[in-house]
């Protein structure tokens, strides 16, 4: 190549500089726009893909919370039924310690107020006999008797109303027991302590009149302390019972707040 041709390159490229410069530019211009298409094809991708998960968390987000709204009203239902078992339990059980108390308090005292019989038929002495539940070979075993020798018959029938109280008693404490074993579940083991000391402080006690009573009416019983120590003892179970009631009380508050 001589200086001729290189005269006449420089001369083609000068006189052709705006076409050369259009076309760098029209090239630029369509690279640019390509890229910005990209872009925002890539913008609108990334924008929709953004929206599809902000829309999944928001419906796994109200999917959780509706399950912690569901487990929340299941808890407080399961809290209301316990709450509601704990106070029917509660009180059931305050009712039959204080029913067994006030029989082992009829079953405990010295003075009755007991039918002497004497102003009793034999219509009457069968209605005794069929509320104290005894059997029907010894009822008509008495009957007889009160017939033949109404005197040995009065005093047959004065024992069995003593024993028809010491039963009741008996029957009366067993009773709470088998409730208060039932209700440990809701109360603390502090009150489940004291009142199962309570109810074998009252079985003990329940059974030491019955033995006793047993015993003075064969005529063989000879600790009479034992027998004017019950008021004392009586009066030790109320207190014990007070307190008792106190604690019930609290947990009946427990349940309500």
């Amino acid at each position: 190549m001589n200086i001729s041709d290189v005269i006449a390159g420089i001369r083609w490229i000068y006189s052709n500089i705006a076409i050369i410069i259009s076309m760098t530019t029209a090239i630029g211009a369509f690279w640019k726009l390509r890229k910005q298409r990209e872009l925002a094809i890539t913008l609108q991708e990334k924008q929709e893909k953004a929206q599809k998960e902000l829309e999944t968390y928001k419906n796994e987000l109200a999917q959780q919370n509706e399950k912690i709204k569901h487990l929340n009203e299941m808890q407080m239902a399961n809290y209301t039924l316990f709450a509601q078992k704990k106070s029917e339990a509660c009180i059931a059980l305050f009712v039959a310690l204080n029913q067994a108390l006030e029989c082992l308090s009829s079953s405990a005292s010295l003075f009755h107020q007991d039918n002497t019989f004497r102003d009793f038929n034999e219509g009457d002495t069968r209605n005794f006999l069929d509320e104290i539940g005894l059997t029907h070979g010894k009822k008509e075993e008495l009957l007889t008797l009160w017939k033949n020798d109404s005197t040995v018959a009065i005093k047959k029938l004065q024992y069995l109303q003593r024993r028809n109280r010491d039963i009741k008693a008996v029957n009366a404490i067993m009773g709470a027991a088998t409730i208060f074993r039932r209700s440990q579940l809701y109360l603390t083991q502090t009150l489940v302590n004291d009142i199962k000391c309570f109810i074998d402080d009252c079985a003990s006690f329940a059974y030491e009149i019955k033995m006793n009573n047993e015993l003075m009416e064969r005529e063989i019983f000879d600790q009479p302390g034992e027998v004017t120590d019950r008021p004392k003892k009586m009066n030790a179970l109320w207190d014990r019972m007070n307190k008792i009631a106190v604690e019930l009380k609290e947990e009946l508050k427990n349940c309500e707040s």
